[in-house]
């Protein structure tokens, strides 16, 4: 998924903290960064600007996507 909207990027990393499976950071490099298990991955991320491509994220299990929604369709309604 890309994500172009992060008002609240510690919010969004203890929504990746609750998660199931994996959610791997994709780099403009083609790297991928693990953001559950790599503290310098969240350090990177934190530091990221989202720009006009946005960030992609994948997540290795389908069940964590309702939370991931959850966290961006609050943090829309949050900043209207």
């Amino acid at each position: 998924m890309t994500i172009f909207f992060i008002p609240d990027r510690e919010k969004f990393l203890n929504t990746v903290e609750k998660s199931s499976g994996e959610v791997m950071l994709h780099m403009p490099d083609g790297n991928r960064l693990d953001l559950k298990r790599s503290q310098n991955a969240r350090e990177i991320f934190r530091s990221l600007h989202i720009g006009t491509s946005g960030l992609c994220v994948s997540l290795s299990d389908a069940k964590d996507m309702p939370a991931f929604l959850r966290y961006m369709m609050e943090a829309r309604a949050k900043a209207a």
